[in-house]
């Protein structure tokens, strides 16, 4: 590409948000100088712009980002030549790449003023507008479109008036990227190289835009370019462990970028990495002190409250999780996994007021969040099992508009098992208990022989009160379960549910296949504890029986339900008290849960005949 065709592609560009008017004088411009600058680029031998011709060493230093040694000898150089314009638009460059943003466009407000035609000051006026779109700042981070094309106009007048200046070349390329436009941002890049041959940044970028396009080896060709034209280059390393990332090779990415935050331990981009790396690794030590010293060198650097958020997840730490995502949310307003991630932490530690805002938010955000909708639907029901029933769930009118969502949501995809699951506890909640069988009959119908559909037909009977099907489901699904992942979410599953036996057996299972597993070890010693809080409890409610203090049996018989499981001997407890209460639908409901779980029972035959003793007293 010529660089007429170059500088009208900027233009275009750039035009969006420029006047029509702007647009047409700049072209006329470009057009006016063209014959001149591709005559230049042909013919002339490579060298500095104009403004850094008599410091060539100042501007190699802040072309490599070594901006602090270069801002030593600008102050120097200064004492002696105060009114120096090159040496002004240089530390103003300097300035801007270091992010000093608001002291480079003080400068910048008096020297353009004063010199219009000097191209470096109008290079370093596009850098303050394309630094400022990676601000936090709410009013930025709303132009940041308009910041880009303003950018872009500033480098047009800066190769217009020195069509030499590959670096405003390379950087209108960067701005051009950010628009989305890879294909104009590598004639750029290119027209830097042809500039200056050597110029590494160029080189790295166009192995950035070959990596985005899935070209690894050409990417790997460019970055080794950089490096050779720049041996101290931590950008590049940090770019060559991505390459390494995406291909798998983590131990090789990791030497990357161990080498990239080595020579430059302010990047937060390489910082966020090298803790990514380090988790795939298993050291999560290592990979938290990577994140902290990310969100210390960039507060705003989302990346890295969400990884953190991820480890404390895993950890079962949800209080600081949540303080990482809420962070990460207040940086990103519209990162929608986010809501969801803590909808869900939300709903996993019982605040339900805060997971039905989170998820309601997400159904406002798109109209349609599936995910965000069997969340909602999962919260009321386990407030209703929460209240021990469906009491003051049912007449709130956000329950019935729950049920709604869940109905279009099958509409559109009618073959989804989670959302059909989510219905059926719904189904009951708004009087609607046919339905919640026929959603039973289609997840027992279509769930395939796989880890996830098991688990989801168990969860169905569960919530429908049938034990015996969903333990005989769950330990089934125990079979389906293939990695130590797989047993751990499983395990996961059967703990929220309270059927520590089975879960006890899928976290067995992990251990067989890696013996040092700490979720599973810590999930194991997690049922042993419930499994001896549940045995006092009991233990109290029988003395309580034998006392004769019914109520107070039946109390300490639910707090042991809640730390382990209802076994038979609980619910012949329970049943017993009621009777003794005279409470015959209650010893019914109960006497037939003992049954059920232990269907060869000794006193099977006695117990039946209460049951229909009981049935005719209950009329």
């Amino acid at each position: 590409m010529n660089l007429k065709k170059l500088l009208i592609s900027s233009i275009v560009v750039m035009a969006a948000l420029s006047t029509q008017v702007y647009a047409k004088e700049l072209q006329a411009q470009v057009q006016k100088n063209t014959a001149n600058a591709n005559k230049a680029v042909k013919t002339s031998p490579v060298q500095a712009p104009s403004a850094t011709q008599a410091y060539p060493e100042i501007s190699k230093l802040i072309e490599y980002n070594h901006c602090a040694e270069a801002d030593v000898k600008i102050r120097q150089l200064l004492n002696m030549k105060p009114n120096d314009i090159n040496l002004l638009a240089l530390r103003a460059v300097s300035l801007a790449k270091q992010f000093k943003l608001d002291p480079a466009q003080k400068e910048l407000d008096k020297l353009l003023k004063k010199y219009p035609k000097n191209p470096t000051l109008h290079y370093a006026q596009g850098l303050v507008y394309l630094q400022r779109t990676t601000s936090s700042d709410v009013d930025y981070i709303k132009n940041t479109r308009g910041l880009i094309n303003s950018a872009i106009k500033e480098f047009v007048t800066a190769v217009t008036l020195n069509t030499k200046y590959y670096e405003a070349y390379n950087a209108m390329g960067v701005a051009t990227l950010k628009l989305g436009n890879r294909n104009d941002a590598l004639d750029l890049f290119n027209t830097a190289i042809k500039v200056n041959p050597s110029f590494a940044t160029s080189y790295d970028n166009i192995g950035v835009v070959q990596m985005m396009n899935g070209n690894l080896d050409s990417a790997e060709s460019y970055f080794m370019k950089a490096m050779k034209y720049n041996t101290h280059n931590p950008t590049a390393w940090y770019h060559m462990a991505q390459v390494e990332t995406r291909r798998g090779n983590y131990s090789k990415a990791l030497t990357w970028v161990n080498h990239s935050v080595h020579v430059n331990p302010n990047s937060a981009p390489a910082l966020t990495l090298q803790g990514e790396l380090y988790l795939k690794q298993g050291n999560q030590a290592a990979a938290i002190n990577s994140f902290k010293k990310a969100q210390v060198v960039k507060p705003e650097n989302s990346r890295a409250y969400l990884n953190l958020a991820a480890i404390y997840e895993n950890r079962a730490d949800e209080e600081f999780a949540m303080e990482q995502l809420k962070t990460a949310l207040a940086i990103n307003p519209n990162y929608q996994e986010g809501k969801l991630r803590i909808a869900n932490m939300a709903l996993h530690t019982r605040k339900y007021d805060q997971a039905l805002d989170y998820y309601s938010k997400l159904i406002g955000d798109e109209n349609y969040n599936e995910d965000a909708i069997i969340g909602l639907a999962n919260t009321y029901y386990e407030m209703a099992k929460d209240r021990g029933g469906k009491e003051g769930i049912t007449t709130n009118k956000e329950v019935y508009l729950a049920y709604d969502y869940i109905n279009k949501a099958i509409e559109k995809c009618p073959e989804d098992l989670e959302l059909h699951l989510a219905k059926l506890k719904l189904a009951r909640l708004v009087h609607q208990e046919p339905l919640s069988q026929d959603s039973l009959n289609y997840i027992v119908q279509a769930a395939g022989n796989n880890l996830m559909d098991t688990v989801i037909k168990g969860e169905a009977f569960l919530a429908l009160g049938r034990e015996k099907d969903a333990v005989y489901t769950f330990e089934n699904a125990v079979n389906f379960s293939n990695s130590v992942d797989d047993d751990l979410y499983l395990a996961e599953i059967l703990v929220h549910n309270k059927q520590f036996r089975t879960a006890r057996l899928a976290l067995q299972k992990a251990l067989t296949k890696d013996p040092d597993n700490v979720i599973a070890k810590n999930g194991i010693e997690y049922i042993n504890l419930c499994e001896t809080k549940s045995n006092e409890f009991f233990d109290i409610a029988q003395r309580e029986y034998e006392e004769e203090n019914y109520a107070t049996a039946i109390e300490y018989c639910n707090r042991a339900i809640d730390f382990y499981h209802n076994s038979p001997q609980i619910a012949k407890l329970k049943a017993m008290s009621y009777e003794k209460e005279l409470n015959y639908r209650g010893a019914i409901k109960y006497y037939q849960q003992y049954l059920a779980m232990n269907p060869n029972a000794a006193d099977k035959q006695q117990i039946t005949k209460k049951i229909e003793k009981f049935k005719n007293k209950a009329k």
